[in-house]
């Protein structure tokens, strides 16, 4: 996770790049301030969305692998010189890409999580006046996206929502820009999961100094992400759904990525999938670094591939030498493979790394995530 507060106009920069090398990260963020006392009750957003849904057919070069479903993903994409992102769906039987909602010029979804039973999808999103907010809309795109719920201040950020297995809960994670550091060293702000019950629940506190919550299929169990904070180096953890009895699966070996992002739980529920990067040695930013306000927590931006670890921990596993960026995975229906989104394009593979196949070919290079449904 690459931690920014940046100004709009670098998403802009961003989009303009294209394929070069320079990301943004996992959150983006407005230039002006956010209301103090926001609106209590849902608010639409957006102009863009309509009845009759944009779609489009591109050829199945995948047709050898008889895959079934839709991916659910996000693109970057300029308009007039201006950045927008795009939530589309991809039928993989027929071929035909359907856009479900756009967002207006310089607004921001980096994620999207769709609820299990296929009905809604909540987002995290930005305006070019408000910090990433935690936003829901009917998945067949009939209307905008409405206010969940909102951070209480302008230093508050809700990002990487995800839904529970059973559609009881929204987790998702909170930072405060103007919270205090723990520890003299620590240039990072304080990352909490949190949770909703939904419908109808409120924000409720699980886990301090963590972040990428994921579920295991059953629900019962819930895998994420700490930093260090005397050495930087990332850390999985996996506790109880409550977030409860949490306990670190340790990485063994001599090949240990310092760089974690993104962990879920494999079919077999005794295995971990990760992004990772062996980092040679510890990151010093450079000027433009600390121009942007740029300060790494884990660089989620950086040329990373997919590891497996055992959940009770041992010598991690490097399923993939692709060094993409932005690296999200959602499992397919039957389990049987993965689905990645990376800033390169979203692709599929089995759990072990094998047969990776590209299906979307181009997503504008921006950092977001990817869902497999029925």
């Amino acid at each position: 996770m690459l931690i920014k507060r940046l100004p709009v106009w670098f998403l802009i920069l961003a989009l303009l790049l294209g394929g070069c090398t320079i990301d943004i990260s996992q959150q983006t963020y407005g230039t002006s301030e956010a209301t103090a006392e926001p609106t209590p009750t849902p608010i639409p957003l957006g102009t863009t969305y309509a009845p009759d849904l944009q779609t489009t057919t591109v050829p199945i070069t995948w047709s050898g692998l008889n895959l079934s479903g839709r991916l659910v993903y996000l693109v970057g994409f300029q308009e007039n010189n201006n950045p927008h992102t795009s939530l589309q769906s991809l039928d993989l039987a027929s071929g035909v890409v359907t856009t479900l909602y756009q967002t207006p010029p310089i607004w921001w979804i980096s994620a999207a999580s769709v609820s299990p039973d296929e009905k809604q999808v909540v987002l995290s999103y930005a305006t070019p006046t408000n910090y990433p907010a935690m936003y829901l809309m009917p998945l067949d795109g009939s209307s905008a996206p409405h206010l969940l719920f909102f951070p209480p201040t302008k230093d508050d950020e809700y990002i990487e929502p995800v839904w529970s297995p059973d559609g009881k809960y929204i987790y998702f994670v909170h930072t405060n820009f103007s919270s205090p550091p723990k520890k003299p060293n620590q240039l990072f702000p304080v990352f909490e999961i949190e949770r909703i019950a939904y419908p109808g629940g409120t924000p409720e506190k699980l886990l301090t100094d963590a972040y990428w919550p994921r579920l295991s299929p059953d629900g019962s169990r819930l895998v994420y992400v700490s930093e260090n904070p005397d050495d930087k180096t990332d850390r999985l953890f996996i506790s109880a759904a409550d977030g409860s009895t949490p306990r670190q699966v340790a990485l063994e070996g001599t090949v240990v990525p310092t760089i974690i992002d993104a962990p879920l739980f494999l079919p077999d529920a005794k295995t971990l999938l990760f992004s990772g990067f062996v980092q040679a040695q510890s990151f010093t930013p450079n000027w433009l670094d600390w121009l942007l306000g740029v300060r790494v927590a884990s660089a989620h931006s950086l040329p990373e591939d997919w590891w497996s670890v055992p959940c009770a921990g041992g010598v991690p596993t490097q399923l993939t030498h692709i060094e993409a960026p932005s690296l999200y995975a959602s499992l397919s229906p039957d389990g049987q493979l993965l689905a990645s989104f990376s800033g390169n394009g979203v692709f599929v593979m089995g759990p072990d790394g094998s047969g990776l196949t590209m299906i979307v070919n181009d997503v504008g290079g921006i950092p977001g995530t990817v869902n497999w449904i029925p």
